[in-house]
This record gives C-alpha cells, structure tokens and sequence, in this order.
C-alpha cells in the first residue's frame, strides 16, 4: 500500500539525509495520517524545502497495468490533464481525514500574503523539482514522465520551496517490485 511504501522509502531518505549531516523533519514517522492540509506546518521557519513523497497508481481501466515511471511536482496551475489528474486523485485523500484541518485564509490581504509566498518560492521549486528528477532518473528503471506542475493541496502551505515526488505506479508490477526493495 502507498502509504506503507511511502513510510519506509521517507525513512530511508530521512536516514541518507542525515548521514550526510542534514537535519529533518518528518511529517510522520509512524503508520500515521496526517491531514493534507496539516503537513505543510511541519516545515517551520527553520526548514528550508518540502518534500512530500508519493506513489502514483491509475484506475481500472484497459491498460492500466501499463504506466510506470516517476515524475516531480512543484505548485502552480497544471498545464496538462494528466498532471490535472494527479493532483485530483492526491487531493481527495482528504476524504479520509478527520475535520482537524487548518483553515485556508480566505481574507484578500491573507490570499495576497499567500499568492506572495508561493511566487517567491516558485522558481526554486521548479530547480528543486527538476534536480530530483535527475537524481531518480539515474536509479530508476521506468520512464522519466519529467518535471511538472499542479495544485497539489499538500504544497500549498509549505511557505517553503516545496514538491511532490511520485516514484513509481502501484499499478505496474515492475515500479511495484523496484519501490518495495531498499535498494
């Protein structure tokens, strides 16, 4: 399941990251659900990035098994259906969340004060997101589906450079076996 993959494949990150003597902050260390909303505060204003780790998986549909390969987001406005349908599928997660939910601004100073975050951190969002693309480009066998953009809601309160990185299809046996070993 995702979130276990996600767990185990964020842990031995967190471990490399350390090694390497930088600090981090996880958003969960333990079978866990954080509310999509909620996990953009665990980047206080000691954090410098946002990684939020992901496994993408298609509907039942003819096909389906097919897809496979890996792709990074950083927050914008999707460019293409596909990215559209990413984010939608992340973003209903939120139905399986309690009401703990911190309350999006909704003010016109407190969108203009959000708007200005996201802008200043936009461009290093896309380098952040098109480094890591390449780092997974040189371990992972599937396809590299490239750097894209969406309103994923899980970004949207980092006030931080922040992306999503989707590693892998669940639906597709060959990304399924390569993202369950540690290697």
């Amino acid at each position: 399941r995702e979130k276990d993959v996600t767990l185990q494949i964020g842990l031995l990150v967190r471990d490399e990251l350390k090694r390497r003597g930088v600090a981090v902050r996880m958003t969960r260390t333990t079978d866990t659900l954080i509310a999509l909303g909620d996990r953009g505060a665990y980047c206080s204003e000691r954090c410098d990035l946002f990684l939020s780790i992901h496994i993408n998986s298609l509907p039942k549909r003819p096909g389906y098994t097919t897809a496979r390969g890996f792709e990074t987001y950083f927050l914008a406005e999707a460019k293409t259906e596909d990215a559209r349908r990413v984010a939608n599928m992340e973003n209903e997660a939120v139905r399986f969340e309690q009401a703990t939910m911190a309350a999006a601004p909704t003010g016109g100073l407190d969108f203009i004060l959000k708007d200005l975050q996201l802008n200043e951190h936009l461009r290093e969002s896309a380098l952040l997101a098109a480094r890591v693309q390449d780092e997974l480009d040189r371990v992972h066998t599937g396809s590299n589906r490239g750097v894209k953009q969406a309103g994923f809601m899980v970004l949207t309160t980092a006030r931080r450079p922040a992306i999503l990185a989707e590693l892998g299809y669940s639906t597709n046996p060959e990304d399924g076996r390569l993202l369950t070993r540690p290697a």
